[in-house]
């Protein structure tokens, strides 16, 4: 396959720049890149002129079959919607609904340009079932807690064992965590169970992390110490994926330094529901990873990571100065770059270059109406971070593989799919 005329986006020495390129595609890979590259005979040709070619996007933190609770919150904080609204409906779900919830977000990924997404949620067989069907890229897992029950707590660690052991050992796009819900949810007999299943199979960490301030109080009631002493309790020496952390002082980014770590900054949920804003910006600066996610469409509306990207840079410059608040490019690399080392998968996705896993979307920034906020197109990655919409995608792939082209969807019925959701 070969990429023509586009503008691609790069990472040189921490900069991102535009130029025009050729790409060409064998297989899984990216094999060269290249000013102008001739043609092979019989080889697919996609002409990018006139549009934006860049790394798939990367959901570093979702609730995927939460687009079932899309429209559930308004007006309460997090922790008396989970209570009284999530909680609840959740327990009664069935693995069809979380099957069908699934594959609508599935194509609400594929359609914005989402390529890889990291889940936090429970009936993982189902969604990895869905997720294979699809060919999306994906970190998948089985939350673990004990918060409700003691007694379903070696359950939900036994469905986690089954989970792994099950998985298709040939098939590269799925790949796996060990989630604790949260250090609040989780007794240290499971962080230490769930310390123990890292362990042996060699896996990340995922965990709901200083998302609230009541989480904070509720932290110290149950293990008698501040969060990140029970981090570093519990999870020394492995790579931990921490989701929200927006309560984090001076003295938690000082030890969060010293462990193997980075932030899943979720901006519109954390916004919606109240949680404070997290200082990335400061973050960075300190040296700590930071990449986006969407949180579940419950809190954060959708998983349109070009949202979630403008949220991202415009609350920044509502906390700082304007000499310090951080830029559309460090923007874009939180998308891209920033999502593959989070997940440890940098060494094969999140930047387009000869040898990674072809992850690849196409922006239109052509002049017509759909895209007249982009117009003129002075600045394109500014423009990507404050002006793109996700239906701007014009082609998703992921692995070398076309998933969407000209916004038609290949890998899944768009018509069945909202045919289960229909009123």
């Amino acid at each position: 396959m070969l990429i023509k005329h586009g503008n691609v986006i790069i990472f040189e020495n921490e900069d991102v720049k535009v130029k025009k390129l050729d790409i060409r595609i064998d297989g899984e890979e990216i094999t060269e890149t290249k000013e102008k590259l001739e043609e092979k005979a019989n080889e697919k040709v996609i002409d990018a002129s006139d549009k934006v070619v860049m790394p798939g996007l990367i959901n570093t933190h979702a609730h995927i079959a939460m687009s079932i609770f899309r429209g559930t919150f308004e007006g309460s904080d997090l922790y008396t919607w989970l209570k009284e609204k999530i909680w609840p409906i959740e327990d009664k779900l069935t693995e069809q609904e979380v099957y069908n919830a699934t594959n609508l977000s599935i194509l609400e990924m594929i359609s914005t340009g989402t390529t890889c997404v990291n889940d936090h949620y429970f009936f993982s067989k189902k969604i990895r079932e869905a997720l294979e069907k699809s060919k999306m890229r994906a970190m998948i897992t089985r939350v673990l807690m004990d918060s409700d029950s003691k007694e379903a707590s070696s359950v939900r660690i036994q469905e986690f064992t089954d989970l792994y052991e099950t998985r298709n050992k040939e098939n590269n796009l799925i790949t796996y965590s060990v989630a604790p819900h949260g250090l609040y949810t989780c007794s240290g007999e499971v962080l230490q169970e769930a310390r123990e299943l890292a362990l042996k199979y060699k896996l990340p960490i995922h965990v709901h992390f200083l998302e609230s301030i009541d989480e904070i109080e509720s932290i110290r009631k149950l293990h008698g110490d501040n969060a990140v002493n029970v981090l570093k309790k519990y999870f020394s020496g492995l790579h931990v994926i921490l989701a929200h952390g927006v309560k984090l002082n001076d003295s938690d980014i000082e030890v969060l330094k010293t462990l193997d770590c980075g932030i899943a900054h979720n901006p519109i949920s954390n916004l919606r529901l109240g949680c404070k804003i997290a200082d990335t910006t400061k973050y960075l600066e300190k040296g700590i990873n930071v990449a986006l996610g969407t949180d579940g469409q419950g809190s954060g509306n959708n998983l349109d990571m070009f949202e979630t990207m403008k949220i991202a840079g415009l609350i920044q410059g509502g906390i700082h100065e304007n000499e310090k608040r951080i830029t559309a490019k460090d923007v874009i690399k939180m998308a891209t770059i920033n999502g593959a080392k989070l997940l440890g998968l940098d060494d094969k996705i999140g930047s387009i270059e000869k040898g990674k896993k072809a992850d690849i979307i196409i922006v239109d920034i052509s002049k017509k109406l759909d895209n007249i906020k982009m117009l003129p197109n002075v600045d394109i990655i500014s423009n990507l971070v404050y002006n793109t919409e996700g239906r701007s995608v014009d082609t998703t792939i992921v692995n070398g593989e076309v998933l969407m082209e000209n916004r038609r969807v290949k890998v899944i019925d768009t018509k069945e799919v909202l045919k289960n959701f229909e009123n």
